[in-house]
């Protein structure tokens, strides 16, 4: 196949698209996505066995989410003047690479060092891996394979904890890393010989960080003041809803394992929606997914501090695992929507920095309003944040979706 060849054109059947993309996009993909996940369960609990107290295991788990904003714009400029699958092979040595580290960790310090690295290798990867599906997968069929590639990191976040408490169990917390170590080696295989290299920009487009950040936000600002502020919203409310899960689980007297099976269920209709999200993208439009996500996560947060027992709060944490479970791979497709070809990696690191603001800001707010005013004030707060982020996709923002491909449907 050649270099510049795409996975998929207009003729093409969505089950020819996913077996195009298993190896060289859905596999490491997954892969990556259970170091993601053993990742997120080892950092906290290794920190705690390192005699790190509570307020130093956050510290250090808060490292990889720096670690993921401080990455995004140089990932952007990287995919554009090395390609994406030179990042992509960057990140995921990276990744590597910081999991033997890790493993010899003896502080909490050298364990923040590498929870850094850690978020810095994860950024890349899901930038470097989104240029190359945006570049490679036309418009018409992007939703489909984006919301897919989601559901498959969903799947892989779930299966990288489970193993990882297992070789935590019956043997150590240095054996976990070394696991990740050798998925990561796995990914790195399958990206040397099966992702094709993009075909380098022109010399004129490869302008400084400092240069073309600047004329990203000039050029875009519609863009980033409405579709932009709404993904500023959806990821903050998913993010306080991993915050406000487990501390109303607790609240309302529920045992760790009881919540736990709660964010098992949630986490089980999130991962089952994710074929209706990608056709709902591509066949009736990116808005209608967006908002379907923002009010349905919006909702559940909404009901849920009125729940008392292990059922109706059940109840109302898979409306919000169903909520987002509709908006499976929209922050990427819009993103990749809005990209344009010639600075679609820089485009996508901008996109990504103003993501992962939400990301961090999302418990920074719910810690502040809980606070101040209690916790139960904290759930409508963030599902205001929800509901205005509808209102602004609903108002403000344009359909991305090929007016050809609503109206093939």
């Amino acid at each position: 196949m050649p270099i510049d060849s795409s996975y998929s054109n207009q003729t093409q059947t969505i089950w020819q698209l996913y077996r195009e993309l298993l190896i060289p996009v859905y596999l490491p993909s997954f892969l990556m996505a259970v170091c993601q996940g053993s990742v997120l369960l080892a950092l906290p609990l290794f920190a705690l066995d390192l005699e790190a107290g509570i307020g130093v295991t956050a510290l250090v788990f808060s490292l990889r989410g720096l670690g993921n904003m401080a990455i995004d714009l140089p990932a952007g400029w990287a995919v554009a003047r090395f390609g994406d699958k030179a990042v992509m092979l960057t990140a995921v040595g990276l990744m590597l690479t910081t999991a033997l580290l890790a493993s010899q960790s003896t502080s909490p310090m050298q364990l923040g060092f590498a929870a850094f690295a850690f978020g810095a290798s994860v950024a890349a990867w899901l930038l470097a891996r989104l240029t190359h599906i945006s570049d490679k997968v036309p418009a018409s069929h992007r939703g489909k394979a984006i919301s897919t590639m989601a559901g498959i990191q969903r799947i892989g976040s779930l299966v990288g904890p489970v193993i990882t408490g297992f070789i935590v169990h019956q043997y150590s917390f240095e054996h976990a890393f070394y696991a990740i170590a050798v998925f990561a080696f796995l990914t790195l295989m399958i990206i040397i010989f099966n992702v094709h290299k993009k075909t380098a920009l022109d010399k004129q487009q490869h302008h400084s960080i400092l240069k073309i950040v600047p004329h990203i936000l000039k050029d875009h600002s519609r863009v980033f003041a409405t579709a932009g502020i709404a993904i500023l919203c959806l990821t903050m409310i998913r993010a306080a809803r991993q915050l406000l899960v487990p501390l109303w689980g607790e609240h309302i007297g529920l045992t760790a394992n009881e919540i736990g099976l709660v964010v098992g269920a949630a986490a089980a209709v999130d991962m089952l929606l994710f074929p209706i999200a990608g056709y709902v993208m591509d066949n009736f439009g990116r808005r209608y997914t967006a908002v379907a996500c923002l009010g349905g996560i919006a909702i559940g947060l909404f009901v849920m501090p009125f729940t008392e027992h292990f059922y109706s709060f059940m109840f109302a944490v898979m409306i919000a695992g169903a909520g987002n479970g509709l908006g499976s791979g929209i922050n990427m497709t819009l993103g990749a929507d809005y990209a344009p070809d010639p600075i679609r990696g820089q485009f996508l690191g901008v996109w990504r920095l103003v993501s992962d603001t939400g990301s961090l800001a999302g418990p920074v707010v719910i810690g502040y309003v809980a606070s101040l005013l209690g916790l139960f004030s904290a759930f409508p707060f963030i599902a205001g944040i929800g509901l205005l982020g509808s209102a602004i996709v609903i108002f403000t923002v344009k359909e991305t979706l090929p007016e050809s491909s609503n109206k093939a449907s």
